[in-house]
């Protein structure tokens, strides 16, 4: 009786260590595999808060799509931090655009990523107009080049030279994955370097 006690708790070790060696395995394939098969979005961000800058290794980006109410089809009123689906399009200038925001998760095809409510406007008789908080608002960053990143970032706000600040996203079956996060077409560190080179 106790060899079998033992056996069976050696098991559910066992599966136990597996598991824990599965899940972080599993999360780091599913990003891969968003980086490599994803569809490329150009995301434009808006001025981080000063206040809230750099944590650590990473930054809290803010987006433009962020700021716009998207109208919700839905038969009863939705409440705040709903999972619904945000529909992904390109604008004129070939940055990310929320074309929809739908309840349903929408058809194979279709770019799309899970987007939570953020707050609502509500009219009479009319569909509600609701804000939308994208999944990913972190870019990492080396702790040594977070000051650089944030003084060059912010820049824009008062030096003509930063015009253009945006993060490719990879965007895979309703997952994203940041993979760069870009100031006037170049990646951050190119960046960087360059505006060093210059001084």
């Amino acid at each position: 009786m106790m060899n079998w006690i033992k056996k069976k708790g050696l098991l559910l070790l066992l599966i136990l260590c597996v598991l824990q060696l599965a899940i972080p395995a599993y999360m780091i394939w599913e990003q891969h595999n968003i980086l490599t098969n994803g569809t490329l979005y150009k995301f434009q961000t808006r001025p981080i808060d000063p206040y809230d800058p750099f944590r650590g290794r990473y930054v809290t980006l803010r987006f433009s799509a962020n700021q716009e109410a998207f109208n919700v089809k839905s038969k009863r009123r939705l409440a705040k931090d709903t999972w619904v689906y945000a529909i992904l399009d390109n604008d004129a200038q070939g940055y990310a655009a929320i074309q929809q925001v739908v309840v349903d998760k929408p058809r194979d095809g279709v770019d799309f990523v899970q987007v939570k409510l953020a707050y609502t406007w509500f009219h009479k008789g009319e569909n509600n107009d609701y804000h939308v908080v994208l999944p990913f608002d972190r870019y990492y960053a080396p702790e040594s080049l977070a000051p650089e990143i944030e003084q060059a970032v912010w820049r824009r706000n008062d030096n003509s030279e930063v015009e253009d600040v945006y993060v490719a996203v990879k965007v895979l079956k309703g997952k994203a994955t940041i993979e760069e996060l870009f100031i006037n077409q170049l990646p951050i560190r190119e960046f960087l370097q360059e505006a060093q080179s210059t001084e």
